[in-house]
C-alpha cells in the first residue's frame, strides 16, 4: 500500500514540474515573435536590388568599349534581368507567407492568453 502511494507522490510531482516547466515556455510566448516579425522590409531590399539590376545594364552597356563583347553583355544582362523578374516574383510569394505567418501568429497567441498568462 505504502509503494503505491510513494509512485503516486511521484507522477503528482513529475506532472507539476512538467506543468511548471510548459507554464514558464507558455509565458515567453511572446519573445517568438522576435523571430516572425522581420524588422528589415523585404520588399525594400528587393527594390534595391531591382534598382542595382537597372543600372548594371545601363552602365555595363556603357562602360564594355573593348573590353567585353557587347553580344556577350547584352545576353549576361538579358539573363540578370529575368533573374530579377523571378527574384520579385519570389519576394511577393514570400511577402504573402510572411503575413499569413504573423496571422496565424497572433491568433495563437490571442488563443493562449484566454487560458494563460503571457508576459
Amino acid at each position: 500500500m505504502k509503494l503505491k502511494k510513494i509512485k503516486e507522490s511521484i507522477d503528482q510531482k513529475i506532472e507539476l514540474n512538467e506543468k511548471a516547466a510548459f507554464l514558464q515556455e507558455v509565458s515567453k510566448f511572446n519573445e517568438y515573435g522576435n523571430a516572425i516579425y522581420r524588422t528589415d522590409s523585404l520588399k525594400e531590399a528587393a527594390k534595391a536590388v531591382s534598382k542595382i539590376v537597372e543600372n548594371a545594364e545601363r552602365i555595363a552597356l556603357q562602360e564594355t568599349d573593348e573590353w567585353f563583347d557587347d553580344l556577350t553583355v547584352k545576353r549576361n544582362m538579358k539573363s540578370l534581368k529575368s533573374n530579377n523578374e523571378q527574384f520579385m516574383k519570389t519576394v511577393g510569394e514570400v511577402s504573402k507567407l510572411q503575413q499569413r505567418l504573423e496571422s496565424l501568429y497572433e491568433e495563437m497567441g490571442h488563443t493562449l492568453s484566454r487560458y494563460y498568462e503571457i508576459k
